[in-house]
C-alpha cells in the first residue's frame, strides 16, 4: 500500500512471480485465491486499477498460450 500512496495518480509497473502476485491481489480482493492461481499460464501480464488503495479492476492483458 505504501507504493500506491507514494505514487498516487501515476502508472506503476511491477514485475514478480505469479505466487507473490496472487498473494498481493488476494490482500485487496479475496476472489483472487487458489483457484485463480491455478489458472495462471505464466508468464501472464495483468493490469490492476486502483482508486486510492482500493482495487477496482483487474484485466489480463497478455497470457502465454
Amino acid at each position: 500500500m505504501h507504493v500506491l500512496k507514494k505514487y498516487e495518480g501515476e502508472n506503476i509497473a511491477i514485475g514478480m512471480h505469479g505466487n507473490l502476485m496472487v498473494l498481493i491481489m488476494n490482500h485487496f480482493d479475496k476472489q483472487f485465491g487458489y483457484r485463480f492461481w491455478q489458472e495462471l499460464t505464466m508468464p501472464d501480464i495483468y493490469k490492476l486499477t486502483f482508486h486510492n488503495t482500493k482495487l477496482v479492476e483487474v484485466n489480463r492483458i497478455w497470457r502465454n498460450h
